[in-house]
């Protein structure tokens, strides 16, 4: 029996650009790996941010740390793939085998896809950047901060859910299937990983909704005082 030339669901797909090169490090090393460097980027974050404002709420707190976890993945991790798309089967530096490794629940980062691409390439250039651009305005507590909030959160919204739904549609459509049969690639890596990108900007779209309701509302009812003092 022939064996599979890569381990990426649909078996047999012809990668893009070069062949596949099997991962050095293990599953729990790369995720683990993974998961302290967000700790450390969190934390930095973190200290920065009550550095520069000490008073910063807990709320404030948490979309800062959350806000520059997003551009470093946007901005770099992201930013690579789009980069690096047309050999990233072979790539054996970290990046190139975390992407290899999360490539299991979704295949598509190996075949160069047109939607993937597309998304990751305006994710990197547009919301990586703003978030960090956002980290400091909700730092310095900026009047600029809910528009860009709102801006940022809607994109990383409808972005994550196109993805989830071309995945659901081809599956359903033409019966492909991008990711292994194992439940913890999709569950865990697919569905959980990237729900954070549907969840936590539904809140920050929320939250800046009812900051700039009310900054309306505050200025209307000004401006009543005003015109009703004047004819007193």
């Amino acid at each position: 029996m022939e064996l599979p030339l890569h381990p990426f669901y649909p078996l047999g797909a012809l990668l893009s650009g070069t062949e596949f090169v099997p991962n050095t490090f293990g599953t729990l090393e790369l995720v683990a790996v993974f998961g302290i460097g967000c700790f450390v980027i969190l934390g930095s974050a973190l200290l920065i941010a009550l550095r520069v404002n000490p008073k910063l709420n807990y709320a404030d707190r948490l979309l800062v740390m959350w806000f520059v976890l997003c551009g470093m993945i946007h901005l770099f991790f992201e930013g690579y793939f789009v980069v690096n798309h047309t050999h990233m089967a072979s790539r054996q530096d970290f990046f190139g085998q975390l992407w290899k490794e999360y490539s299991l629940s979704d295949s598509r980062y190996m075949f160069s896809d047109p939607f993937v691409l597309c998304m990751e390439s305006w994710t990197a250039i547009a919301w990586g950047p703003l978030s960090f651009v956002l980290a400091v305005l909700i730092v310095n507590d900026s009047p600029y901060r809910h528009p860009i909030q709102a801006l940022v959160s809607t994109g990383q919204f409808y972005g994550d859910l196109l993805y989830f739904m071309t995945n659901i549609f081809d599956e359903s459509y033409t019966g492909r299937t991008f990711y292994r049969p194992e439940p913890y690639y999709y569950w865990f890596y697919f569905v959980f990983m990237n729900a954070f990108w549907i969840v936590i900007p539904c809140i920050c779209v929320y939250s800046s909704a009812k900051a700039t309701a009310k900054a309306f509302r505050n200025a209307k009812m000004t401006g009543q005082n005003g015109s009703a003092k004047k004819h007193m």
